[in-house]
């Protein structure tokens, strides 16, 4: 392809992105034709072009500055005011329950997310409201169009013990709901969300060994505690995916995405050894002589030899 061909490719297909509402994938797309065009010599009318693209550019951050802008909090009553703040300065929010929580919903009913996140940030010291409180906190976030900072926080919690195992999941799954429900998917897809929650691994590709299978312990549900083999039929460095068949439906069932698994042991044809794995992707295969069994993928995270 020559390169007056792959900027018209190039341009297209930032249209088509414009079209369908991925401003950020058009914005990438025509910064890649700007680069192209800079980067390329002997291009006669390379200043009128580079002058089109930069205007494709300025309009796309106009949208993006109208579409993704939050919208004012509505205005809130002496008298409401009144009441969220009786009800959000009780002294022990682990007594008074129910009506911290309220009150801190309140403020972010009415639009008053920065101090809502501060009260609900607060409430996540208390065993009983944690998860209340920090699906609310995601909630505030979205409700602002702050799709990364919610992202964020849903990472941050899944690298630190402020909430457990079963309530990081909770919260991950809510986020990815009110993501979907909100049309931003079209922004972030479910495959980015899980993408950039997935936690850092300390290993690089080229130091992982073949590996043929691996054992770990079920974190949860009818078979917690069991600890299973499964076969690696693909690998990609240190993304490792098996088949589970649809028969084992319990094994399939107490695993979720966002799982860390301790104390895995990775077979090699030269080694065995043990490390950290990260259930990246479960998913149902819908098509082919597998259909209905289930592809499961784990992302090692460390490794100890």
């Amino acid at each position: 392809m020559n390169f007056g061909e792959k900027v018209k490719s190039l341009i297209k297909e930032a249209e088509l992105y414009k079209s369908q509402g991925l401003l950020n994938e058009a914005l990438d797309t025509y910064k890649n034709v700007q680069t192209l065009i800079e980067s390329t010599q002997n291009i006669k009318n390379k200043d009128s072009l580079l002058r089109k693209i930069a205007n494709k550019i300025d309009g796309l951050y106009t949208q993006m500055e109208t579409e993704f802008a939050t919208p004012e909090p509505p205005k809130v009553s002496e008298d409401a005011r009144s009441v969220i703040k009786e009800m959000i300065t009780e002294d022990d929010p682990e007594a008074k329950g129910s009506s911290s929580l309220a009150g801190a919903l309140a403020l972010a009913k009415f639009g008053q997310y920065d101090q809502a996140i501060e009260e609900l940030t607060r409430l996540l010291s208390y065993d009983s409201l944690r998860l209340e409180a920090a699906r609310n906190i995601i909630w505030c976030w979205v409700q602002q169009n702050e799709v990364d900072k919610a992202l964020g926080r849903v990472k941050q919690w899944m690298s630190g013990n402020v909430l457990t195992l079963d309530e990081v999941n909770s919260v991950r799954a809510y986020f990815e709901e009110l993501v979907q429900n909100a049309g931003l998917d079209a922004r972030i897809s479910s495959d980015k969300i899980h993408k950039d929650l997935e936690p850092e691994s300390q290993v690089d590709d080229e130091e992982i060994l073949d590996i043929n299978a691996t054992r770990f312990t079920l974190p949860r549900g009818a078979r917690k505690g069991e600890a299973v083999e499964l076969e690696v039929s693909f690998q990609a460095g240190k993304y490792l995916k098996m088949l589970v068949p649809r028969k084992d439906q319990k094994l399939i069932e107490s695993l979720n995405v966002g799982d860390q698994l301790n104390g895995m042991t990775f077979y090699s044809p030269m080694a065995i050894f043990s490390g950290i794995g990260y259930i990246s992707s479960k998913v149902t295969i819908n098509a082919g002589p597998k259909k209905g069994d289930y592809s499961l993928e784990i992302k090692i995270l460390s490794i100890q030899t």
